[in-house]
Order: structure tokens, then C-alpha cells, then sequence
């Protein structure tokens, strides 16, 4: 979810919230995986590594590509403005 914020320049998060907003429509394992700390530690460590995931990420979502360009869909008509705004 960070690398769609950073494209989007929205704030930490705002994927992730467009993301539950789209859950009821998508499939774990084909749309998006859940990587559980225990099971994915290598491949999370490896995209923790790279600056792929935040820092705090405990369990990171990975999205297939048609669920990612939804996210980002989302993202487009989300209201991303901080309170202060």
C-alpha cells in the first residue's frame, strides 16, 4: 500500500483505507494477499529491505495488479485532504 500512496501523493494509509472500502469485492489469493509475519517473514523482510512496505508493517497486503488499478481508482475519488486542509 505505501508504493500507492507515494504514487498517488496522498497520505500514509489512504491506499489501505481504499482498499477496505473495496474488500467485500475482492478474493484473498487472487486479488490480494495478506502476509502473515510468520509464514511471508523472508518476503516481507526482503520488501521491508527494499522500502516497498512502511516500517511499522506488521501484516502487509500485496495486490494483484486489476486490484491494485481499482485501489488506485479509489484513491482518485477518496477524499485525501489531511483535517487541516
Amino acid at each position: 500500500m505505501r508504493e500507492l500512496d507515494v504514487e498517488a501523493g496522498v497520505a500514509k494509509g489512504t491506499a489501505f483505507r481504499a482498499f477496505k472500502q473495496l474488500a467485500a469485492q475482492l478474493i484473498e489469493g487472487q486479488d490480494f494477499l495478506v502476509l502473515d509475519h510468520q509464514t511471508h517473514a523472508g518476503l516481507a523482510a526482503a520488501l521491508h529491505a527494499r522500502d516497498r512496505l512502511y516500517r511499522g508493517s506488521v501484516t502487509p497486503v500485496l495486490l494483484a495488479p486489476e486490484a491494485a488499478a481499482r485501489v488506485r481508482a479509489a484513491i482518485g475519488v477518496m477524499d485525501t485532504r489531511s483535517p487541516a486542509q
